[in-house]
């Protein structure tokens, strides 16, 4: 099974995540979700057993510095920080201690891009 997993870490959520929709309408086979800090246990616990048992999965965090915390994000960024065969982590914007946390971890394929380039390095990676 392959996986796309959204996570959003930003001071304002959106209802409306035009990534996910855009790997949903270009990757049917793709088993998307998307969560955010504000998530409860139950969707949080899908997400990461999404992650334990995909073959290849993506996590993209969407992030910035205005963000209040990490908060309800830590378990699912835990199983991120973890060296997994098949598994690219992204992410896209501003968020310094994210950055330094992931840059901590040569073992976990991580990558920092524009939004704009999401798309494509999400298809290069599953397909």
């Amino acid at each position: 099974m392959q996986a796309f997993l959204y996570i959003e870490i930003t001071a304002e959520t959106t209802y409306r995540k035009p990534l996910p929709e855009q790997v949903k309408q270009e990757l049917p086979e793709v088993a998307v979700l998307d969560i955010d800090v504000q998530s409860d246990e139950l969707l949080q616990h899908y997400a990461l057993r999404l992650l334990r048992e995909s073959d290849k999965a993506v996590a993209c965090i969407k992030s910035d510095e205005t963000a209040p915390g990490l908060g309800k994000a830590m378990p699912l960024l835990e199983e991120l920080f973890q060296e997994k065969e098949g598994r690219l982590i992204l992410l896209l914007g501003e968020h310094p201690r994210l950055l330094r946390m992931f840059q901590a971890r040569p073992q976990v394929n991580f990558r920092q891009v524009a939004e704009q380039d999401a798309l494509k390095e999400v298809k290069r990676f599953l397909l």
